[in-house]
């Protein structure tokens, strides 16, 4: 499939799962200005932050890691929930729910889906494991553009997507959901930045 690519023309809302969870993203150490500012025009980018004002985490995860990124295992999809030091876990990425191609694209199954755990704690290569964590979603895809509708439009339904999964979204939703790369940088105590995910989901 072909999409057409625009550039952001205001900040969108992010991640609808990350609502109210996220403040504004100051640049990573790690990134140059113009990379980031490059990102940020085509993207959203915020801090986690959890309801009681806490913004370090812990990170669990069902997935391998190849050099300390963490990937599908088994061909399954990760599973990424950042972990504060009291409260609820946060549920940061499901490669099964989150994004362009699992919105229209690829399934699995269900009960290998149920079964994934996400019981891996990461830890960077200094030994830490708890970093400030900032979650940036690419949207490329032009959502407003007819031929980009026409391909997941429901035909019964005017004005609302049609899921791999049957289900029926409205552009609205789709275009907070369908974000199509998602990338999730930690930050340490000691200053170091890396990016611990970064997924292509288009």
């Amino acid at each position: 499939m072909s999409h057409s690519y625009v550039p952001a023309p205001v900040p969108r809302p992010g991640p609808a799962h990350l609502a109210g969870l996220a403040l504004p993203a100051e640049r990573p150490p790690h990134m140059s200005e113009r990379r980031w500012a490059d990102l940020l025009d085509i993207g959203w980018a915020g801090q986690l932050c959890d309801p009681a004002g806490q913004k370090r985490f812990r990170l669990r995860h069902h997935g391998e890691l190849l050099n300390g990124m963490i990937t599908d295992v088994q061909r399954l999809p990760p599973l990424v929930y950042a972990v504060p030091p009291s409260g609820k876990p946060i549920l940061l990425f499901d490669g099964a729910a989150h994004g362009y191609n699992a919105l229209f694209c690829d399934s699995w199954d269900e009960r290998e889906l149920r079964a994934r755990r996400a019981d891996r704690t990461y830890v960077d290569s200094d030994g830490e494991d708890t970093f400030e964590l900032v979650v940036w979603t690419g949207y490329n895809i032009d959502w407003d553009d007819e031929d980009e509708r026409a391909d997941v439009e429901d035909p019964d339904a005017p004005g609302l997507a049609r899921l791999v999964d049957g289900r029926r979204l409205p552009f609205a939703a789709v275009a907070a959901a369908g974000f199509d790369s998602i990338t999730v940088t930690a930050t340490s105590a000691r200053g170091h930045a890396r990016d611990v995910l970064s997924e292509e989901l288009a």
